[in-house]
């Protein structure tokens, strides 16, 4: 539940300690503004005994490979974040979901993360479903209740709500109507 790569959360600091998670947790807040987010450590991608996780040299987060993940549940238990979420997989392996877990107030942590959620309630507004609840200045999107719309994706100002496995959206047409007179001297 992190999309805070280092294009959108900037470092701040520099860890030059045991690349592990855990520790680097324990010991600060991380290379960025974000106390929230991913460390970049790789800790889930060596929990994983099928190898269905690998870091994304490009963004420095982790990223899993549907077709090899059993849910076993070990990236889960190694991430001292709780950023990884085990979900029942939907139709045609398609989700959406919010990939932000900080839960500081709407500036602090746009400040921080330009793609942060800051709680503005508006996929809240647009979900006729009650899939999306937001607590703790966070969002949260129920898989069980959510329909796969999409209308929360396009009303997101911070682009932190995520879909994915989803065809293209198709661009709208626009047409002009013409009027015609059939019989024009009626």
């Amino acid at each position: 539940k992190c999309n805070g790569s280092p294009e959108y959360r900037p470092l701040t600091s520099f860890y030059d300690g045991v690349p592990d998670c855990r520790i680097a947790h324990s010991l600060y807040l991380g290379e960025t503004d974000c106390s929230y987010g991913c460390l970049g450590k790789g800790d889930c991608v060596k929990a994983c005994p099928f190898g269905a996780m690998y870091m994304n040299s490009e963004t420095g987060l982790p990223e899993i490979i549907d077709d090899k993940c059993v849910a076993c549940g070990n990236c889960v238990k190694a991430c001292p974040r709780n950023l990884i979420e085990l979900r029942k997989k939907a139709r045609r392996n398609r989700k959406i979901y919010v990939a932000c877990s900080n839960c500081d107030r709407g500036g602090p942590a746009r400040r921080a993360c330009k793609v942060a959620c800051i709680a503005c309630m508006k996929c809240v507004k647009v979900c006729k479903f009650d899939a999306i609840t937001v607590e703790n200045y966070l969002a949260y999107i129920d898989p069980f209740k959510c329909t796969l719309c999409r209308k929360c994706v396009a009303e997101c100002p911070t682009g932190s709500i995520l879909e994915f496995n989803f065809p293209p959206r198709r661009q709208a047409v626009e047409t002009r109507s013409k009027t015609i007179k059939v019989n024009p001297e009626v």
